[in-house]
């Protein structure tokens, strides 16, 4: 029941599945050094990879059903984060771009 709450909530929000490229392009700017996200929100990206990879989990993906609850409620809370920051690297990329049109 909990997993339908959530994927409820995922499905409300349009903007969920097109922010998903726009993140891995923020941090492609944030490897590159153009683009300089909060620490807290590298943070959240690097333990929700390690989480999702990781063989230790708050309840054993062997539980057909309830297993991967705990992945999908730790991978919303930590998306929902993270998308505030795109939001802030969206605004940081059109001002940079524009400001790119205008030194040319």
């Amino acid at each position: 029941m909990k997993g339908k709450h959530l994927l409820g909530i995922v499905s409300k929000d349009k903007n969920f599945i097109s922010k998903i490229p726009i993140l891995f392009r923020m941090l492609k700017a944030s490897l590159k050094g153009k683009y300089k996200p909060g620490f807290k929100n590298l943070f959240i990206f690097t333990f929700l990879l390690l989480y999702i990879i990781s063989p230790i989990d708050l309840i054993p993906d062997f539980l057909v059903g309830i297993g991967i609850l705990d992945d999908l409620t730790i991978a919303y809370f930590a998306f929902s984060k993270l998308f505030k920051e795109v939001d802030k690297y969206l605004v940081w990329e059109n001002r940079n771009h524009y400001t790119s049109i205008i030194e040319q």
